[in-house]
């Protein structure tokens, strides 16, 4: 039992570790935005029409902190519902990497290309229809609070206050990932296979469910049931697109986004389930 909780504890700490140079830097520009951007709705507006897009391609970069700096700047007003769940979708994390290392350099391109597709189409599906009125109001100026997040911020360095907003959210980061990777290491993946119905059009949909655990851990543990030939490709591509890590941790952390994270949630896992059930109806 020590070993897996050491196991769980030292794969925590890694996810954490990468991820925390991206958040201080996505805090640290959310601070100068507090302060430099009140008066620029309008630049705001013009960027929501290519929102879906840059948050796609955004999220296809292979990296766990991405979602999280994400959700960081929705929690804050500076991006739409529509364009963060392109983010989600996009978000791979440590699949790509392990696609090319076991030699399936052909998955790996045809698992970006449809991944990429899933979240601009999805991304502007929401933008036109459920998310419409919310990005109409994302016109109105933004109330930010980074600069005095807390009851005893006031009158802190700006430095101060970006490098313990940063440690704050490391920290719960890292409570919760020990957590989930604790249940992982003690359910095993045979067991995670066997639930996840081989062959069938509701793997996707079951898949889908699996990454909306939030860990970065999940990526790998879906590529290599993949590989192993446990899902097919649809059931990877719904798992991975849900797969956002550390983004719904930070979504249900900050008060400024929790009451909107829900319906982010539940349309990140509509549009991958769905795009799950396409892929396995045209490649399995």
């Amino acid at each position: 039992m020590a070993h897996i909780l050491l196991h769980a504890l030292t794969h925590s700490l890694e996810d954490v570790v990468k991820s925390a140079p991206i958040l201080l830097i996505v805090y640290a520009v959310l601070y100068w935005l507090e302060h430099k951007m009140r008066a620029a709705p309008g630049l705001m507006e013009k960027a929501q029409r290519v929102g879906p897009v840059i948050g796609a391609l955004a999220g296809s970069i292979p990296q766990c902190g991405f979602s999280a700096a994400a959700s960081a700047l929705f929690a804050e007003g500076f991006l739409s519902p529509a364009t963060l769940v392109a983010v989600f979708l996009a978000t791979s994390d440590e699949a790509l990497p392990l696609l090319l290392s076991a030699g399936a350099t052909g998955q790996a391109v045809q698992l970006f290309a449809v991944k990429l597709a899933v979240a601009i189409v999805g991304g502007y599906l929401l933008q036109w229809t459920v998310f419409h009125r919310a990005r109409q109001a994302q016109s109105n100026p933004v109330d930010l609070d980074i600069s005095h997040h807390g009851d005893h911020c006031c009158g802190r360095p700006a430095l101060l206050s970006i490098v313990l907003r940063t440690v704050q959210t490391c920290l719960f980061l890292l409570g919760v990932m020990v957590v989930i990777n604790l249940a992982v290491e003690l359910v095993g993946e045979d067991a995670i296979s066997s639930f996840l119905l081989g062959g069938s059009l509701l793997q996707p949909v079951l898949c889908a469910c699996i990454g909306l655990i939030p860990s970065c851990a999940i990526s790998v543990l879906l590529t290599q049931l993949y590989l192993s030939g446990a899902i097919g490709f649809g059931g990877l591509v719904a798992g991975l697109s849900t797969g956002a890590g550390f983004g719904y941790m930070i979504l249900l952390r900050e008060k400024s986004s929790r009451k909107r994270a829900f319906p982010v949630i539940a349309a990140t896992w509509v549009i991958a389930s769905l795009g799950g059930i396409l892929c396995q109806l045209i490649w399995n």
